[in-house]
This record gives structure tokens, sequence and C-alpha cells, in this order.
């Protein structure tokens, strides 16, 4: 059905009636009940001959169907398609779910990683559906701050905090023995000279001025560069996921067969439809929906997908996403999906200071 189509106001009513009714129930929807239910709300024109034949039209144009002679009927991903386009109305999460998701966010620490974390845990429980987050990429990762913490006496642990908020550590074994405050006096002052500063940039200033450095300074300034040239690197596995066995607990899935299960397991632990969706996703504004044979994974294709792009503007963005059955309620789906990206939102432009690119201020 070309898009700019419409249907007539009555064949739209039906329509969206037999969705919601099925998404309720995930049993086809006769046409008796549809006329009962109509008729009660809208009265005259809805009479159970002039829906059956309205029925009869719709699934001439594609939008349902009847899954065998005496049942009723059920939506085809195009009338899925023409629901959440035309006839979903605005939805909004209500205030006291707002309430407690601010909350939880409130308890954890304030780190990026515990925060795309909490995401895919959130989403995946007010939707009982697989929920994927994958952390914001910068165009690069700059140096926000970091620090030295003494383990033993050649030993100490490297705590790196970038621009975004990723929080990185490594294990360093250092040439000399260092106690605490020296350590602490080497992190000021690399802190001080890259804040703000890229892989490359650390490794230029290391070459030119390393014949000046002690043993323990050349090793904290490797693995700096080093750090943030490995996280510069784009990770196509880098993802949270939360959610899969509550979505195989769904009906759709109560009696799928054990090979369904574990492709769709795989599938979704190995998040192998990403590169699918990310380009229409991280290109488009707004929240995004992929219905069932739109997906690129054959296994997928009774399902949906329901993801936006987060993120703050030439800074860093990331991707949030609902996995579930074609038989999902899109209207919670979309507003659950929105206030996460602008809770992200709110907390990735929090961790944004303005010394972000202190580096190129005062060495470039």
């Amino acid at each position: 059905m070309p898009k700019e189509r419409r249907l007539s106001q009555r064949k739209e009513a039906i329509l969206r009636a037999l969705i919601e009714q099925y998404t309720q129930t995930g049993e086809p929807v006769p046409s008796k009940q549809l006329s009962d239910q109509l008729a009660a709300i809208y009265g005259a024109g809805y009479a159970s001959a002039t829906v059956r034949n309205e029925l009869v039209a719709l699934e001439d144009e594609g939008l349902i169907y009847q899954p065998h002679i005496s049942a009723g009927r059920i939506p085809t991903d195009l009338g899925y398609r023409y629901f959440v386009e035309r006839l979903m109305g605005e939805s909004r999460l209500p205030l006291e779910e707002q309430r407690l998701i601010r909350h939880q966010f409130f308890q954890v620490q304030h780190q990026l990683d515990e925060w795309v974390r909490l995401t895919a845990s959130v989403m995946a429980r007010l939707l009982q559906s697989a929920a994927i987050v994958t952390p914001p990429r910068g165009l690069q990762p700059r140096l926000k701050h970091f620090a030295l913490l003494a383990l033993n006496e050649a030993v100490a642990l490297l705590v790196l905090v970038l621009s975004d908020g990723t929080v990185r550590q490594e294990r360093l074994l250092l040439d000399e023995p260092a106690a605490q405050d020296e350590l602490s006096r080497v992190a000021e002052h690399f802190n001080d000279r890259f804040r703000g500063a890229t892989a490359d940039a650390v490794t230029a200033h290391a070459s030119l001025e390393g014949e000046f450095y002690s043993t323990n300074e050349r090793i904290v300034a490797e693995s700096l560069a080093r750090m943030l040239e490995q996280l510069d690197v784009f990770a196509p596995g880098a993802f949270y996921s939360e959610g899969i066995s509550q979505l195989l607990r769904r009906e759709e899935y109560a009696h799928a067969d054990s090979d369904r299960i574990r492709r769709v397991v795989e599938v979704l632990e190995r998040s192998q439809f990403l590169p699918t969706i990310a380009p229409q996703v991280m290109a488009a504004e707004g929240v995004q929906v992929i219905i069932g044979a739109e997906n690129e994974p054959e296994i997928l294709k009774d399902m949906s997908v329901v993801a936006a792009r987060y993120g703050t503007p030439g800074q860093s963005s990331g991707m949030v996403g609902i996995v579930g059955p074609t038989r999902m309620q899109y209207g919670r789906a979309i507003a659950v999906v929105r206030y996460m990206t602008q809770m992200l939102d709110d907390l990735l432009t929090e961790l944004h200071t303005p010394d972000e690119h202190d580096w190129e201020g005062k060495h470039g």
C-alpha cells in the first residue's frame, strides 16, 4: 500500500480496534466482537455485515489476514506499519514511572557505563522484551582525567575517564618502586598536560619530551596513549543487553522449537542485527520503528525493533533499542525509548564540561 494512500475513517477505526484487541489477547479478532465494540463507541455504521465487508477490504489491502477460514483476523506487518504511522496516538510514560526511573539513575554511580547498563535493565523490565544499548562514541576519545593508585611497590592501577564519561582501568607494572605520593604527583602533572588530549596528541607530546620523563612517567604516558587508541577503534560488539529471557517467556515463543530459540538468542546476545539498523537509526531524528520483515536477519522477521539515537550533537552518540514480537504495544515501546533517550541526553550533557578541548586551547 503506497504510504500516501489513506483508508476511510471507518476502515481506520476497524483496523485500530483490531490491532489494539489483538495486541492485548494474542488471539485472532472475530468480526462480531469488533462490530459490538465499535457500535458501542460510534453508534451507527458498524453493523456486523458492514464490519465483515470492511474486513474483507482490509484483507485485500494486505493489512490483515485470516489464519484459517473459521478464525478471526490478525494484523500483517503492513497493518502494523499503517497503525504506527497513521493511527497511533501520542504516548507518554506515566509520571509515576518517570519519577521511579529518575530515582534509580540517581542511585547509581556517576559513570556512563553504569547509566548504560541501567538503561538496558529498565527498558527490559518495563517492556518485558530484549533491550539493546550501545555506549556513546565520539569522533575521537579525549582524556578528561585519570588517577594512579598504588597497589604495591611495583604495581599501580591507572583509572582513565574520557570526556564522554567512559571509564577504563588497567594495571601497570612499574620499572621502579613508587609510593602513592609519587604516583599522585605524576597523575597531577600529566592531567594538567593531557586534559582534553587524543591518543595522537599524547603520543606526539611523549615523543618530543619523552627523554625528560622518568622510567615510570614513560610507562604512564605510553599506557595512556595505548588505552586512548584502543578506545578509538569502534568495536561492533560493544553493547549492553538485558531481557532476552523475559522476551522468550512471552506467549509467542512458548511453543517455539529449540533450534529457533537458540538462533534468536544467538542473534540477540551477539547483537548481529545492529549493523543493519544502526545507519538508519543513527542518521534519523526521533524514534524509529522497524517491523517484522523490514528486519534484515531472517530470524527476526516476526519481531519488531523500536530504537533511537541519543547523545550530544558534535560530541558523542549511541543507540537504545527494544526488540520484541510484532504484537507489541508500540505506543508504550516508543514512549519508553523516547524517555530513556531524553534521560541519557540529560546525563551526557552533565558529563560534558568546558575543559573538554583544553588540550587544543593550550597546545594547539
